[in-house]
C-alpha cells in the first residue's frame, strides 16, 4: 500500500530547461521524488501539483495520468 494514499507518476521534461525549473518547483514538496535518466522522474500528486503550479512542461509517461484520465501531450 502506498503511504497516505499517494499515487506515484512516471513522468518526462520537454527540455533541459524544464528540467531545471522542476528541481526548483519540487523543493517545496516534502516528499521523495526518484530521478532516472534522460529527465526522466517517478514523483506523487503532490508533486505534479507543485509543477502544475510552477507551469513546468512535462508528460506522463505512466499508463494512466492523475485521477485515471488521460495523459496529457506536451510539444516539445
Amino acid at each position: 500500500m502506498k503511504p497516505d494514499g499517494a499515487s506515484m507518476h512516471w513522468i518526462q521534461f520537454a527540455n533541459l530547461t524544464e528540467h531545471r525549473r522542476a528541481i526548483g518547483a519540487l523543493l517545496d514538496v516534502y516528499r521523495e521524488y526518484q530521478v532516472l535518466p534522460d529527465s526522466q522522474f517517478i514523483v506523487t500528486d503532490e508533486h505534479i501539483k507543485a509543477l502544475e503550479k510552477a507551469k513546468v512542461r512535462f508528460k506522463y509517461l505512466s499508463r494512466t495520468a492523475r485521477n485515471g484520465q488521460k495523459p496529457k501531450r506536451v510539444r516539445s
